[in-house]
C-alpha cells in the first residue's frame, strides 16, 4: 500500500469514527422546544415570588420532578443537561472538544400554587 492510499484509508477511518462518536441523539421535538425555554435569563426575569404555577409552566415548560409535601405545598425541579461537541482539524490531525453544561432550578410553591422560593445553580465544564 503506498503512502497516499494509506493516508486516505486512515482519514476515512477517522471520519467514520468521529461521526459514530459524535452523532446527535434523536429528541422529541416538543420536549426539545420546552427545554430551550429553560434559561437563566428567563428564570431571573420572569419567575419571581408570587408567580403562579400556570405562569411558571408557560415560561419554563413542565418540570422534571414534582414533590408534594404533607402541608399542601409543592417543590418543582427543572434539570437541564447539555453536551456540545466540536471536531476541528486539518490534514494531519483532528481535535475533539466537548463541553458540558448543567442548569438546575428549584421552585417552592405555597398551598395557593404561588412561588415562595426560587433557587438555581448553573455549571459549565
Amino acid at each position: 500500500m503506498n503512502k497516499l492510499t494509506y493516508s486516505f484509508v486512515l482519514m476515512g477511518c477517522c471520519f467514520i469514527s468521529a461521526c459514530a462518536n459524535y452523532a446527535p441523539l434523536a429528541t422529541i421535538p416538543a420536549r426539545q422546544m420546552e427545554t430551550q425555554k429553560l434559561t437563566l435569563g428567563a428564570v431571573q426575569s420572569k419567575i419571581k415570588e408570587g408567580t403562579s404555577s400556570a405562569e411558571v409552566v408557560e415560561v419554563m415548560g413542565s418540570p422534571n420532578i414534582v414533590t408534594s409535601n404533607p402541608d399542601g405545598t409543592e417543590t418543582w425541579v427543572y434539570d437541564k443537561f447539555s453536551t456540545e461537541s466540536e471536531i476541528a482539524g486539518g490534514y494531519q490531525s483532528a481535535v475533539a472538544v466537548r463541553s458540558t453544561r448543567t442548569f438546575i432550578v428549584t421552585l417552592k410553591f405555597n398551598k395557593n400554587h404561588r412561588v415562595t422560593n426560587v433557587a438555581y445553580r448553573q455549571t459549565s465544564y
